[in-house]
């Protein structure tokens, strides 16, 4: 047996997966992905409405959202490699989901969940699937997402809006089901961030060695902290490869 089979295809080493934030895509880490060790096998999600799905209809049920993300997962998981995910904001509360009601086949070996404060209660931002995309567009100008000048540009902005509007819908639905996550984590946040409200609330459920990696600026804070984000992760991952 050679060593190429033990390791994967193309010696890759373990597989990390990519779960979006509201209004992102497979492409909203690329920077990121391009900072990796080269041994971890990159795989970006994509929600159905956008990106390489962009013929696609927009899902507005969750549970139909949720299986659509783990069959992502299943269909491109290797069995003979472990793997990671990694969830931005809304990625984060889906990997829990995922994890906790064990709608999985195998288990990863370690998670990053980025940008999401407490999940044990209900989030003022699970609203905003109720706003005009105006609305939602100014709230979230307001802390820091959305751009001003998108904002003001009328014409563009149902474009741009669009996708996020059909994700927050889905974040309404969310619901905190009493779970854990039994492998270790890495808690990525901002202390600017008011979606990092409780933040430390995941050691209640994480199970296993809990790490946490402050960060200061909005919501996105991971565009201005690409390279210490990759650092992170190639540290985490780094037993397994």
């Amino acid at each position: 047996m050679s060593d190429d089979w033990i390791m994967g295809k193309d010696n890759k080493q373990i597989q990390l997966f990519f779960i979006p934030h509201a209004g992102g895509s497979s492409t909203s880490f690329a920077r990121l992905i391009d900072l990796l060790d080269e041994r971890i096998e990159v795989i970006p999600l994509e929600y159905a409405g956008r990106g390489t799905r962009n013929k696609e209809k927009f899902i507005t049920d969750y549970d139909v959202f949720l299986k659509d993300v783990a069959h992502q997962i299943m269909e491109k998981r290797k069995e003979e490699l472990p793997f990671a995910v990694f969830g931005y904001s809304l990625g984060s509360s889906i990997t829990y989901d995922l994890l906790s009601r064990h709608i999985l086949e195998d288990y990863p070996v370690h998670i990053f969940l980025c940008a999401r404060g407490s999940i044990l209660y209900r989030s003022i931002s699970q609203d905003y699937g109720k706003l005009t995309m105006e609305e939602l567009a100014d709230k979230l100008a307001s802390r820091g997402d959305v751009d001003q000048r998108i904002v003001k540009n009328k014409r563009f902005l149902s474009i741009y809006m669009k996708p996020i509007h059909y994700d927050f819908i889905i974040w309404e639905q969310f619901k905190f089901l009493p779970g854990t996550i039994d492998c270790d984590a890495s808690i990525i946040y901002s202390r600017e961030d008011p979606v990092s409200e409780g933040v430390q609330d995941w050691s209640k459920i994480v199970t296993r060695k809990v790490h946490y990696h402050e960060f200061t600026g909005n919501h996105l804070f991971i565009t201005k902290h690409w390279q210490e984000f990759a650092d992170i992760v190639n540290k985490a991952l780094e037993a397994w490869l």
